[in-house]
């Protein structure tokens, strides 16, 4: 996993749940255009814990199909106990992923001791690398420095997904960095700091929406221009913002409309975005290029 921005890519469904083929293979293909150095299937942005059983690996294996090797494939396997955590990457049915990803368990509170053995199970047990997803908004359970360094030493757990910016830059003044542990930033508010401080590799639902300034941002990065960086960034957020006046994953689904990818990206459960929005989130796209 090199250094870079890595999309949690949406799941287009339709009304009955099934995958959009056409539209989640355009997204794809306007990710690696913009440059994307990898990708996540079926994160939180992905709606994986809503995803029917019946679509679950058929949805992992067309992304797999679709990359077809250009750049590395996570499957997001996120449950609520070891088991079920299995059972989903059994389902995946040995396609060559290059990495599953999973919370701890979030309908219960787990301690340091519960996460340290949970995902010693999935490493023990997992014929993938397996990759932390610090997510304790949703978990309650967030992943501490303590915990990761007893976690890192655990074989076949390969990385952590964690907005925690404190406890990245915490490990990095200590000295500690591994060759075969990557850490993927996830606090989008703060990706210029983050980059600015070392953090090379940032994940998030947001690029999928924005090919356009996710790919100025990251060139502008490596050409050192840490303005335009900003300045790409902050159209992200103007659009993420508006998202957040009233339900985001609504939102969101118009936003990918708008860019060629129809789908319902939010819940089966979700009323669809207001005219309102729909309007603010059509001149925001228009003002930041990404129509």
């Amino acid at each position: 996993m090199i250094d870079g921005f890595y999309p949690a890519l949406g799941t287009p469904t339709s009304d009955n749940g099934e995958l959009i083929e056409i539209s989640y293979n355009k997204e794809i293909e306007l990710m690696i255009e913009a440059g994307a150095q990898g990708v996540l299937c079926m994160g939180s942005m992905g709606k994986m814990a809503a995803i029917r059983n019946s679509e679950y690996p058929k949805i992992a294996k067309y992304c797999f199909e679709v990359v077809s090797k250009r750049i590395p494939v996570m499957v997001g396997v996120m449950d609520c106990s070891a088991s079920r955590v299995l059972d989903r990457i059994e389902a995946l049915d040995n396609i060559n992923i290059d990495g599953v990803v999973a919370t701890p368990p979030y309908y219960s509170k787990a301690g340091s001791d519960g996460i340290i053995n949970f995902f010693r199970m999935l490493s023990n047990n997992s014929k993938y690398p397996v990759y932390i997803y610090d997510l304790p908004s949703v978990t309650q359970s967030p992943i501490t420095g303590d915990i990761l360094k007893s976690l890192t030493g655990i074989p076949n757990i390969k990385g952590i997904k964690t907005a925690n910016l404190n406890l990245i830059l915490d490990l990095y003044r200590n000295d500690w960095r591994q060759d075969d542990f990557s850490i993927f930033y996830s606090g989008l508010d703060l990706f210029d700091v983050a980059l600015n401080s070392g953090v090379g590799k940032n994940l998030d639902g947001m690029f999928t929406c924005t090919p356009y300034n996710s790919k100025e941002m990251y060139e502008n990065m490596g050409q050192g221009n840490s303005g335009k960086v900003s300045k790409h960034l902050n159209n992200i957020l103007k659009l993420r913002n508006i998202f957040l006046n009233e339900n985001v994953f609504p939102a969101y689904s118009y936003a990918m409309e708008l860019i060629g990818c129809p789908g319902n990206y939010h819940f089966d459960y979700d009323n669809p975005v207001s005219k309102e929005v729909r309007e603010e989130v059509y001149n925001c796209m228009k003002a930041i290029n990404e129509i």
